[in-house]
């Protein structure tokens, strides 16, 4: 999960476990804290996402609000987070623009595997499409139906645009 260290200690030296505890009592204590820590990161970062000018700032903020929704949803894989991370050592901004569409495309694949409001927006979604099932081609239904979904969980989530740069 990547807790830094310091983190640790500081919610057991505020909270100290009382009475008997266990090694597990103290992860799922130190594990609800760092998720609400990354929650409150994210929120500050998506209310001055937008207003920020410097392309490189963004990108922390962004790397900031995915932390918190991959802790959100336990993913164990935060290649999503190195690659972002790399990205701000780069100088193109087209590149890091080319890359971000990349990890956009491979962040949203996971939420919709991962998200518990996939059910509920894939419901959502497919009552709205249906008028239209049948007089659609079906590539046009699914890729109307996966930006519709996408655009539902971006909201549940509170996930910005990936490309603003």
């Amino acid at each position: 999960m990547q807790i830094p260290l310091h983190f640790v200690l500081l919610v057991l030296s505020e909270n100290p476990p009382q009475g008997r505890f266990t090694l597990s009592d103290i992860d799922k204590l130190v594990r609800e804290r760092f998720k609400q820590f990354t929650r409150k990161e994210a929120k500050f970062a998506l209310g001055s996402l937008q207003e920020e000018t410097i392309p490189y700032r963004k990108l922390e903020k962004l790397y900031t609000i995915v932390k918190s929704i991959l802790l959100e949803l336990e993913v164990e894989n935060f290649s999503i987070l190195e690659r972002l991370e790399k990205l701000k050592k780069r100088e193109s901004l087209k590149t890091i623009e080319e890359e971000l569409i990349n990890l956009e495309e491979e962040f949203y694949n996971l939420i919709i595997e991962r998200s518990p409001y996939t059910a509920e927006c894939r419901y959502l979604v497919r009552e709205k499409l249906k008028p239209y099932k049948f007089y659609w081609h079906k590539k046009v239904y699914d890729v109307t139906e996966r930006a519709l979904l996408k655009n539902c969980l971006r909201k549940k989530h509170g996930i910005p645009e990936f490309t603003l740069l």
